[in-house]
């Protein structure tokens, strides 16, 4: 009996010897201990790099209770109209010595869906930020207000 009893252990031990064969090879030879070098680090989760030329402000009226059609139209004051369209365009005129043509670009509403920025085509020029107070009126950061022309929408 204790003949196949040996016998039916044996493969157990010889498996087990097996695997620890294995894990010899991970450790320095006469270690009893496996070091924090021979430990894999986690491996860390793949990043994805943004789009290029994807900005993260949202389109006119995109994932916000924004209306652009309703927004679109002409704001003016004393010396400037910009005159906006619910596709995301702009023309801005403005009454200046020099006869100048009019600006034009692109306008977005701003993440936190209070202020519109206007981004020209012209890159020499700086984007303008307004305040969006209503759909009938626009505040720069300079002063300037601009109040929607004609009748109201």
């Amino acid at each position: 009996m204790r003949r196949s009893l040996l016998l039916a252990l044996l493969p157990v031990a010889l498996l087990a010897a097996c695997n620890r064969s294995n894990e010899s090879t991970d450790m320095a030879p006469g270690a009893d201990t496996v070091t924090a070098s021979t430990i894999a680090a986690p491996v860390a989760p793949a990043t994805v790099a943004d789009p290029v030329g994807v900005s993260e402000s949202a389109a006119p009226g995109e994932h916000t209770t924004f209306d652009a059609k309703a927004f679109a139209g002409e704001f003016a004051d004393a010396r400037s109209a910009v005159t906006f369209t619910a596709d995301g365009t702009y023309s801005m005129h403005t009454e200046s010595v020099a006869a100048k043509p009019p600006t034009t670009g692109t306008w977005t509403l701003e993440p936190d869906a209070h202020h519109i920025r206007l981004d020209s085509n012209d890159k020499a020029d700086e984007d303008r930020v307004y305040e969006l107070v209503s759909n009938d009126e626009l505040h720069a950061t300079d002063g300037q207000v601009l109040r929607r022309t004609g009748a109201a929408r």
